[in-house]
């Protein structure tokens, strides 16, 4: 299979997501512990098993991790301060092994996820104009020749090469501003105030050099 990431189980995978909820419903959690975060209380069990197959058609064993949370925390509601509680079911598949990486592990690098999600996708498509109308806009093909005389597109190379090029220009603006720019520390700027700034910068003329003599 060829991954070694933290995915996060759902009902489309149902076969090995059916064969891991009926054999953790039949035993006790194997780790059970309180984490506190942020002023909330998270209460943890987590179960964890090996050698489940991923499909019938791809039956390479995976690794399930099932993490089960309640979440406690403050609330004011009418103006008073109460406890609330939720509860929180997670399911992640990897191949990763258990010896070098503990099933709490897992768990946090399953949640980390969430990070990339609103620290790195949801600012390229809201900021960085990665939308739908971007991830086409390389659709126009040149078109050539085949050896049965055909004609047909090149391949695609442009959308991956731009889609490339503002991935990195996004971790390097990243990078600048959470670490090296003390102006934007010392002014609390956002990323998005920088960036417009420097697209500002960018986008003058710049000054015009004599040649020596």
């Amino acid at each position: 299979m060829g991954w070694d990431a933290v995915i996060s189980l759902k009902q489309n995978s149902r076969d090995l997501y059916q064969s891991a909820v009926r054999l953790f419903a039949a035993r006790p959690p194997d780790t059970t512990f309180s984490e506190q975060r942020d002023h909330k209380t998270y209460r943890v069990q987590l179960w964890d098993t090996e050698g489940l197959p991923f499909t019938i058609d791809n039956p390479e064993p995976v690794r399930v991790v099932r993490s089960e949370e309640v979440l406690d925390r403050k609330r004011y509601r009418q103006g008073e301060l109460t406890s609330h509680s939720t509860d929180h079911e997670w399911l992640w598949f990897t191949t990763l092994s258990k010896q070098a990486f503990p099933t709490p592990v897992i768990r946090q690098l399953g949640h980390s996820r969430w990070k990339n999600e609103n620290n790195g996708w949801m600012d390229l498509t809201k900021h960085w104009a990665l939308k739908h109308g971007f991830l086409h806009s390389c659709r126009h093909r040149p078109k050539q020749t085949n050896a049965c005389g055909e004609s047909e597109s090149v391949s695609n190379r442009g959308l991956a090469a731009v889609t490339l090029i503002l991935l990195i220009a996004f971790v390097l603006t990243s990078a600048f501003v959470l670490r090296h720019s003390k102006l934007a520390r010392r002014d609390h700027l956002t990323a998005i105030a920088v960036a417009a700034q420097l697209r500002v910068w960018a986008s003058k003329v710049p000054p015009s050099i004599r040649a020596p003599d």
